[in-house]
């Protein structure tokens, strides 16, 4: 029998009720939740520990979310799928969040269904893309060795 995937998500939100009440949503299942209260401390997590999964607010401190998904993209690949959340989670915002590369948008306050819809299939959506890179890695190792 094979160990449960752990699946880390970053949340990056000055407002403390979305740690709080993600947390929450989390507990009952397998997924771990990081916090940062800005996109400068995302920036350092993610250095440390890459996760998957990032939901950010739509709205952070000290940098805007489409800064921190340009930076979240270059320190790991796969690049983690970006989640924005927004209390205005409008059609606008949804197109902008796909149209810079992001992944979905979550409305505020957090809905557990919902939450657990998006995240699941954004990290699916980034463990195919790991699997299709390692997989790349593993043939062009294996056709190095033969070389």
């Amino acid at each position: 029998m094979t160990e449960p995937t752990i699946v880390t998500v970053l949340c990056v939100s000055p407002v403390i009720e979305d740690h709080r009440r993600l947390e929450n949503i989390f507990s009952h299942s397998n997924w771990r939740l990081c916090r940062a209260e800005s996109g400068s401390e995302a920036v350092s997590r993610l250095i440390e520990e890459p996760a998957p999964v990032i939901i950010a607010e739509s709205e952070l401190p000290d940098r805007s979310w489409r800064s921190l998904l340009d930076v979240s993209t270059t320190l790991s690949t796969p690049p983690p799928r970006m989640i924005v959340a927004s209390r205005l989670a409008d059609d606008m915002l949804w197109q902008q969040v796909l149209e810079h590369g992001g992944y979905n948008v979550l409305q505020k306050p957090f809905d557990s269904r919902e939450v657990f819809w998006v995240v699941r299939h954004a990290w699916l959506d980034w463990r195919s893309e790991w699997e299709r890179v390692a997989g790349t890695r593993t043939a062009e190792r294996a056709m190095a060795a033969r070389a």
